[in-house]
C-alpha cells in the first residue's frame, strides 16, 4: 500500500496544498473576521467631523501632535467643506511644526494661505512659515538656502502686515538670518583674500555691504573692503608701470 504524507517533495504540489488549506480555514472564520473588520472601518469611516477635530484638539492639547496630525488630516481630507475643516487645516500645519517636520509644515501653511489668502491669521500663517525655514538654518559654511527663504517670508509679513503683532519677533529673526547670509558671504570673500584673489574677494564684500543692512555686517567688512581696493590699485599702478 503507497504511504500518504501531507508534506510532499514537489514544491509546486507543496504550495498548492497550503494554498487549499488557507482557503478553508479563511472559509471557516471568514465571515466573523469579515464582519469583524468591516465593523472596525465602519466605526472610523462613520466619525463625524466634530467628532474628528474633538479627537484632533484634544491630542494636540496633550502634545500628542503625530495622532493630532492624523485626526485633521482625516477631517480635512473627509469633509473639505464643512465648517471645521479650515480649523483642520490650520491645527495640522501646527501640528508638524510641533513634532518638528518643518517641511511638512512649511507645505501646510503655504496650502492654507493659498487657500485661506484673505483670511485674518495670513500673518501669523507667514510668520510661522518663516520659522519653519528659520528653524532649518545650517551653520554660515553650510548651503543657505533656508536662510534665504527665512529672509523672504519675514520680510514679506514686515512688508504687507506692518501692523501685525508677529512683526516685531520677524524683524528680530530677520536679522539673525541676514547675519547666516552675510557671514556666509564673507567666509567665502575671506578665503579668496586669504588666496590673494583680492577682485573675486571684494566682489563678495560688497555684496554684503548693498544687499544687507549693518546690524547683519560682519566686524572687519570696511576694513576688508579697503584692503582689497587698495592691493588693487597697487596692482593697477605696477601694470601701467610696465612697457
Amino acid at each position: 500500500m503507497k504511504e500518504f504524507t501531507l508534506f510532499t517533495r514537489s514544491p509546486i504540489k507543496h504550495t498548492l496544498f497550503l494554498l487549499i488549506m488557507a482557503w478553508i480555514l479563511l472559509s471557516l472564520a471568514g465571515c466573523g473576521l469579515y464582519e469583524w473588520f468591516k465593523s472596525k472601518d465602519s466605526k472610523e469611516l462613520e466619525k463625524t467631523a466634530e467628532a474628528l477635530i474633538m479627537e484632533g484638539l484634544d491630542a494636540y492639547q496633550r502634545k500628542k501632535y503625530e495622532k493630532a496630525a492624523d485626526a485633521f488630516q482625516k477631517l480635512k481630507d473627509r469633509f473639505p467643506y464643512n465648517q471645521y475643516a479650515i480649523v483642520a487645516e490650520l491645527k495640522l500645519a501646527d501640528s508638524y511644526f510641533l513634532k518638528k517636520d518643518y517641511l511638512l509644515a512649511a507645505t501646510a501653511y503655504k496650502e492654507f494661505e493659498k487657500m485661506h489668502p484673505t483670511n485674518e491669521i495670513t500673518p501669523y500663517v507667514i510668520f510661522q512659515t518663516a520659522l519653519c525655514y528659520f528653524k532649518q538654518m545650517p551653520t554660515i559654511d553650510r548651503d543657505q538656502s533656508y536662510a534665504f527663504q527665512a529672509v523672504q517670508e519675514f520680510e514679506r509679513l514686515i512688508k504687507n502686515y506692518p501692523q501685525s503683532e508677529y512683526v516685531s519677533q520677524a524683524q528680530t529673526h530677520l536679522i539673525t538670518a541676514q547675519k547666516n547670509l552675510a557671514f556666509h558671504e564673507f567666509a567665502i570673500g575671506e578665503y579668496y583674500f586669504n588666496e590673494k584673489k583680492y577682485e573675486a574677494a571684494l566682489g563678495r564684500f560688497e555684496i554684503i555691504a548693498q544687499q544687507f543692512p549693518d546690524a547683519a555686517h560682519p566686524p572687519n567688512l570696511k576694513k576688508y573692503i579697503e584692503i582689497c581696493k587698495e592691493k588693487l590699485a597697487q596692482a593697477q599702478a605696477q601694470k601701467s608701470k610696465t612697457p
